[in-house]
């Protein structure tokens, strides 16, 4: 009973333990749903964000090429000059538009990539639910089979309240049967001592009475020698008196007389004493018939008394183990009850934690219908969203299709340009020969003292921003310093977990060290990339840490690259408005 209620109460602490974990990984699988949310919802603005600047540089593509033409239709030397310095400016922004278009499409692939750890994410967050769900059945089976063995414990505990009754009940009746003996033989005692007792009397009285009879008997032989010494007198006195017979017959007549008269007293007393005699005899008789019979008694009386004591022994070793087996019944009788009373409080804390896990399954199916929903509008979304990628990508090539044809055009005009600058030359040339000064016209006078002066503001706006860029890249250098300090706190706490027996899969380790070489790398090369190439890389080694808080920072540099594409487009119109 001991070790049933030891394993009885492991296989509840056990239960426990796989509840608590099945709880542990349903919120794992929140929280990696809340991540993969974050950043669909991410993706999704970088998406709209990448898309709007795209139609941003077509749009501002289509109004330099609307510019060059209208320029191309005037036919004056200076519209040329100016239309030469756009045209080459243009050729400038043509190919910093190019290799943002390739950072962009670099963004894209990623972006792709990240949409398919997101699916990937959600997978595995679906077979956590999954794992979850059927642990949950498997502890409702377990408690089912608790309840089970609560009722047969129940049982037990019932047929030994029965045994304890019917041992109660059978020591009862013993007890009643020793006493009902023990009063049979103290009342044959008490018969056997009386008897014992008259039998003494008896023995006493027969006693007394063969003292008389010895009396009698002396008195009778005393009377027969008197009576045959008077038989010889007689004799005597009848063969040695004839004589005297004559002489005295009136004195021997009355001596005859007397003599008859005492003969027939002694022999009436004769007889008497011989009938007492025989009389007495036959008291004696029964009185050793009744000796042996008392002896007999008394050899029944001595065994009836060997047989109780037996009886009496068998009796007090029966009640003996009977009080052994009660105080057996006893114990286990408390023991059963303290199991039941652990298995009654063990069955409402599993019956509370079932409740529980029911509200919990029956919730976890309206997410997973929910999950379900959203994956399927996430995956329409996806679709959605790389058929726009398509489409922007086939702009982007109508666009680059364009700005060839744009360069192709520049090319043809700065040749007619320089045979336009060389002939103008030559005949400024062939006017300087003749005259020291050259003449040139109020246009061409503003246009470059303006351009030097243009170009002096765009030097030192260059100079700032590069002091403002060096000043961004430290600060983003010490924040990425921060994130690896963060994800290496937070893979040594990982590592402990695991070391203390924290059921984490070992892939995850293993992808966990390779992230953070990549990361440590892409940390060693970030000092000669440029800052596109910085949160390019940061991208690439955000899934390192998605378990430690990293998804937060990946969103934050995802959104970093949209609006360094908008702010060089903005600075782009700027320097074309000055």
């Amino acid at each position: 009973c001991h070790l049933w209620d030891i394993t009885l109460a492991k296989k509840p602490s056990s239960r426990v333990k796989q509840l608590h974990r099945a709880r542990r990984d349903k919120n794992r699988y929140k929280e990696s749903r809340k991540t993969a949310e974050s950043e669909l919802f991410s993706s999704r603005g970088t998406d709209k964000d990448l898309a709007f600047m795209v139609e941003e540089s077509n749009f501002k593509a289509k109004s330099r090429m609307s510019d060059i033409e209208s320029l191309g239709k005037n036919g004056y030397l200076e519209n040329k000059a100016l239309d030469v310095e756009n045209r080459s400016l243009a050729s400038y922004r043509y190919e910093e538009v190019m290799r943002e278009l390739q950072v962009v499409k670099k963004e894209l692939s990623q972006l792709k990539l990240d949409m398919a750890s997101v699916m990937a994410e959600k997978a595995r967050a679906k077979k956590e639910f999954e794992d979850s769900s059927f642990t949950m059945l498997s502890n409702a089976a377990s408690a089912e089979a608790l309840s089970k063995q609560i009722e047969a414990a129940n049982e037990e505990h019932v047929l030994v309240e029965l045994a304890q009754i019917e041992a109660l009940k059978e020591v009862g009746e013993t007890e009643a049967q020793r006493e009902k003996e023990a009063g049979e033989f103290s009342f044959r005692m008490e018969e056997t001592k009386k008897k014992m007792k008259d039998i003494t009397e008896e023995i006493d009285q027969s006693k007394e009475l063969e003292t008389k009879l010895g009396v009698t008997l002396s008195n009778i032989n005393h009377l027969q020698d008197e009576l045959k010494q008077v038989k010889g007198q007689e004799e005597v006195v009848q063969k040695g008196d004839d004589g005297l017979k004559q002489q005295d017959d009136s004195f021997q007549s009355a001596e005859e007389v007397e003599s008859s008269v005492s003969l027939e007293l002694i022999t009436k007393e004769l007889e008497a004493a011989k009938k007492e005699l025989a009389l007495i005899k036959d008291e004696s008789f029964q009185y050793m018939s009744s000796m042996d019979i008392i002896r007999n008694e008394l050899k029944h009386v001595t065994e009836e008394m060997a047989r109780l004591k037996k009886t009496e022994e068998k009796a007090d070793l029966k009640v003996q183990s009977l009080n052994s087996k009660l105080v057996r019944a006893k114990s286990k009788l408390e023991a059963v009850a303290a199991t039941e009373e652990k298995a009654k409080s063990t069955v409402a804390s599993l019956s509370l934690t079932l409740e529980q896990l029911r509200a919990e399954a029956e919730a976890s199916k309206k997410e997973k219908m929910l999950v379900t929903e959203d994956t399927a509008t996430i995956k329409a979304e996806i679709q959605k969203t790389e058929s726009e990628i398509d489409l922007t990508e086939e702009k982007l090539q109508a666009a680059m299709q364009e700005l060839e044809a744009v360069k192709s055009s520049e090319a043809l005009a700065l040749e007619k340009l320089r045979s336009l600058i060389e002939a103008t030359m030559q005949s400024r040339a062939s006017a300087s020969n003749h005259s020291s000064t050259i003449t040139i016209s109020r246009f061409e006078y503003e246009y470059l003292t303006g351009h030097a002066i243009g170009a002096e503001e765009i030097a030192d706006k260059k100079v700032a921003a590069a002091q403002a860029w060096i000043e961004a890249l430290k600060a983003s250098e010490r924040e990425i310093l921060m994130k690896t300090d963060i994800a290496h706190r937070e893979l040594r706490e990982l590592r402990v977990e695991e070391e203390h027996g924290v059921s984490l899969p070992a892939n995850k380790n293993v992808d966990s060290q390779n992230r953070q070489s990549l990361l440590l790398r892409s940390m060693k090369s970030n000092g000669s990339s440029t800052p596109s190439r910085r949160a390019k890389h940061h991208k690439s080694t955000s899934p390192a840490i998605s378990e430690g808080g990293s998804t937060e920072f990946m969103i934050k540099k995802k959104r970093k690259a949209a609006p360094n594409l908008s702010k060089f487009f903005n600075g782009k119109k700027v320097e074309k408005d000055e």
